[in-house]
């Protein structure tokens, strides 16, 4: 296939579109680029700065999906996180300990990423401090900026280690953390909580000290599948047949690596479901992605799986879309990814053509800030209200983070009723985790640190919908369900 110029084509092409009422997808546009910044690599480089005309795209209402309704597994039972002060076996007032924690705060992802997971932290931390701390006990954060570069990501640790006392915990927030720590923490006995959800970095060597915020990477692309599969007669595309094609695009790294594991492939063609051969995309704002996409596509992919955050889906949401406003890729494809590509770093770098947007699917393993009854969100609203900060700021990083710290409250609590201030390590810590299970995260999340589980395996499945304000909403399509277990074999 020719590789297709956009710019002046689809303008063209979307007047005419919305002349005729439109197709079944959104009207189409080339995705805009991001602020200048630098591209967040391996090894960072510098991005030329790009300008896009903005173009508008019509935005419409769109039903919800409709899927037959499904026998939802009994949700796990979790420990509250209301108050941090209930059922203390004894009070240590005046005492305080160390949140350490490793994230970027400048460098190229840093700039994209945003400060969600600083916000997010401190507004948790201050409220738990304000309600008297745990168990008496008061947090301090003792962050350190790693820029998400592995190699710094380890620097930071082992100053963190050389600390008196050591740490009880280690927060960190990317796969290249997850793994350049990996056996570090097991040999220290420092658990390593991250947001990074590398299946090796959990589950190589079993027993390990590396625990997941959300589910692995693998788990989420095998749920997926298998949730189309179960309801593919009502959500299939006119262009589909009966079998499911999934093409995968992701990060030319180990996070885009990370859903195509040989047991998430295998899982899937067990159940009949093809998945092409992964292909990535550079990580550059600048990125074009218009040969990989005509590459899954020749292949017959019917469903486009993005393993990246931020621009990268948004330069596969834009590239679909435009392809398919020049008649280049089927109307109705299904397109969706990994929990980080449906967040509102996304939407924002869309911009004013974000209804492109509409229809992307997205594994959740959260509450969104849309889930007004939820008592988690509620005290998370209030917190943001009250700093001030615009709503371009309500992320996923935020939400993330202030659910990780009520968490690391709950297992400070049982920490310190199994072995009081004095007796407090990181393996007492582990020890904790492992006694409670299920860990709850401020009513956001949940933790699961069950017998060799490392990772929650629960999520929803979330469709990106325009709203009758014409703005992007992630909307429930699937409430929790189970994930499939696709962790790699013990060595």
């Amino acid at each position: 296939m020719k590789k297709i110029s956009l710019v002046s084509l689809l303008l063209i092409m979307i007047l005419a579109l919305a002349a005729c009422g439109g197709g079944a997808a959104p009207a189409a546009t080339e995705v805009p680029a991001p602020a200048p910044t630098e591209a967040p690599a391996e090894e960072p480089t510098e991005a030329p700065p790009t300008e896009a005309p903005p173009t508008e795209v019509p935005a419409t209402e769109v039903p919800p999906t409709e899927v037959p309704p499904t026998e939802e597994p009994a949700a796990p039972e979790v420990i509250s996180g209301e108050s941090t002060n209930d059922d203390c076996v004894a009070m240590y007032d005046g005492e305080s300990i160390h949140v350490h924690q490793a994230a970027g705060l400048t460098g190229p992802l840093a700039q994209i990423l945003g400060d969600g997971f600083i916000n997010g932290s401190k507004a948790a931390v201050d409220r738990i401090n304000a309600d008297g701390g745990v168990c008496g006990v008061m947090l301090e954060i003792h962050l350190e900026d790693s820029q998400y570069a592995p190699e710094q990501e380890l620097a930071i640790y082992d100053r963190f280690l050389a600390e008196d006392p050591a740490p009880l915990f280690h927060l960190s927030y990317g796969s290249g953390a997850a793994i350049v720590l990996k056996d570090r923490v097991i040999e220290d006995k420092i658990p390593h909580i991250t947001a990074g959800l590398d299946a090796n970095s959990f589950y190589i060597p079993r027993n390990g000290y590396t625990f997941g915020t959300g589910p692995i990477y693998s788990d989420q692309l095998a749920g997926f599948g298998a949730w189309l599969q179960d309801n593919w007669a009502d959500v299939k595309p006119e262009s589909a047949g009966d079998d499911i094609v999934i093409g995968v695009i992701g990060w030319a790294n180990a996070f885009g690596q990370g859903a195509t594991t040989d047991q998430a492939i295998e899982y899937l063609e067990g159940r009949g479901i093809t998945v092409l051969p992964l292909e990535q995309q550079e990580v550059s704002p600048t990125a074009d992605v218009t040969g990989q996409m005509q590459n899954l596509l020749v292949s017959g992919a019917n469903v486009i799986w993005s393993q990246a955050l931020s621009f990268g889906p948004a330069q596969v949401i834009g590239t679909l879309r435009g392809m398919q406003a020049a008649g280049a890729a089927p109307a109705d494809i299904i397109i969706g990814g990994v929990n980080w590509s449906m967040n509102t770093d996304v939407v924002n770098i869309l911009g004013e053509n974000a209804a492109i947007m509409n229809g992307y699917y997205g594994v959740f393993p959260n509450y969104w800030w849309n889930d007004t009854d939820n008592e988690g969100v509620q005290r998370v609203m209030e917190d943001f209200t009250a700093s001030g900060l615009p709503d371009a700021k309500k992320d996923v990083g935020y939400l993330l983070s202030y659910g990780q710290m009520y968490a690391i409250a709950n297992i400070l609590r049982q920490t310190l009723n199994d072995v009081g201030f004095e007796g407090l390590s990181g393996e007492a810590f582990f020890n904790a985790m492992q006694e409670m299970g299920t860990i709850d995260a401020g009513g956001l999340m949940s933790m699961n640190a069950m017998g060799e589980d490392r990772a929650p395996r629960q999520a929803q499945i979330r469709q990106a919908q325009v709203n009758a304000d014409g703005q992007i909403e992630f909307v429930v399509i699937e409430d929790f369900f189970e994930l499939p277990d696709t962790r790699p074999p013990a060595e």
